[in-house]
């Protein structure tokens, strides 16, 4: 019975991409805009901020020597290209697929940014 999806997928999602990444994403969400939801939000949110430890997960260093050098030029960087907590991607897109109107809405990551 629901009738509002919302989806995380990434920036530069393309389903026509060179990237696999960002094709495989693109085609995600051109499957997930063909179900037959009255409304899709999808958030494509830059480079995910978090605590990997706590879960487990492998350490990134690629990962984390990205992290700290947004973190540096955080005030000259396009909200856009910010990375975001993956929290705030949560709560960015569960208060737009509550607010949804019908059809497919792309949120980037400067959108979800808290306010």
């Amino acid at each position: 019975g629901a009738t509002h999806l919302g989806v995380v997928s990434a920036m530069g999602a393309s389903a026509r991409s060179a990237v696999f990444y960002n094709r495989v994403k693109g085609e995600m969400e051109q499957a997930v805009s063909a179900l037959g939801y009255d409304s899709v939000v999808i958030a494509r949110p830059s480079m995910l901020a978090g605590d990997r430890e706590s879960l487990d997960q492998p350490v990134r260093t690629g990962e984390r020597v990205g992290l700290a050098v947004m973190a540096l030029f955080r005030p000259v960087t396009p909200a856009n290209l910010r990375a975001i907590a993956a929290v705030d991607v949560a709560t960015g897109l569960v208060r737009a697929v509550r607010s949804a109107r019908p059809g497919t809405r792309i949120l980037l990551s400067g959108e979800l940014q808290p306010r």
